[in-house]
């Protein structure tokens, strides 16, 4: 596996800090709106097995960046802790969360949040703390993401499930050629005129290109101790969604 010296939990910490205030609007534009029904389908992911609701659920959500992850499982009713290595990042997530209505529209009422500084390789979390584990856009950028999805299998308890949303690249080779040729210019352009940092989007344009996508992470959960392992492409394979059971 990769581990690029920006890997490192100090540049981690620096590059992502940098980019914190607009990287989700860069996310939006970069991915034509699609990054929205992204996470929604990471959601629904876990709430198949609950009925439509994650009330009552503790959820860990690794690498939440700004929080959208975690507002996103809040409002479906589950208590949440965010986690990430990038102190800028969680700046804005704790601003972006409000103590607004209680209850969403669908009546089910929204969970809490608290945000944590933490590093995934070394999550200070008790064995089986968690119902459920979620990762989104975070596991490709460490350094050892074996080391990561074994430390989230160990907080999460027997029976409770995991949900990785990532980059991926799609399987059509005509499809792949297209999007690798946008996102190579768009991500970089986007970053540098909106984001506030050029180079870490070439960076991230790159390690989505280096990554093994969902057939490497399907088998990473299964070296770490994960079972009843899935997968699916969303958008064309151009981001996918992996699950498992601890």
């Amino acid at each position: 596996m990769d581990t690029d010296t920006r890997k490192s939990t100090r540049r981690q910490n620096a590059m992502f800090s940098t980019i914190a205030e607009r990287y989700d609007l860069v996310n939006d534009l970069a991915s034509m709106g699609q990054d929205r029904l992204w996470r929604r389908a990471a959601v629904r992911a876990l709430e198949t097995t609950r009925g439509g609701s994650l009330a009552g659920l503790h959820i860990l959500d690794v690498a939440c960046g700004t929080g959208a992850s975690s507002r996103a499982l809040a409002n479906r009713g589950a208590d949440v802790i965010g986690c990430d290595i990038a102190d800028g990042m969680l700046a804005v997530a704790c601003r972006r969360e409000t103590d607004g209505s209680r209850v969403n529209r669908h009546g089910i009422r929204r969970g809490e949040v608290r945000y944590v500084a933490a590093d995934a390789m070394r999550l200070p979390f008790a064995d089986g703390e968690f119902d459920a584990v979620t990762v989104s856009y975070g596991l490709r950028n460490m350094p050892y993401p074996e080391v990561a999805l074994a430390q989230m299998r160990r907080v999460c308890r027997p029976g409770g499930r995991i949900v990785v949303l990532d980059f991926d690249m799609p399987d059509d080779l005509l499809w792949r050629a297209v999007y690798t040729r946008y996102s190579t210019v768009m991500l970089p352009l986007l970053g540098g005129l909106i984001g506030g940092g050029a180079d870490a989007y070439r960076y991230l344009n790159a390690s989505i290109a280096q990554w093994p996508g969902r057939h490497g992470v399907m088998a990473m959960l299964r070296e770490t101790g994960w079972h009843d392992v899935a997968a699916r492409p969303l958008s064309g394979g151009i981001a996918s969604l992996c699950r498992a059971v601890a």
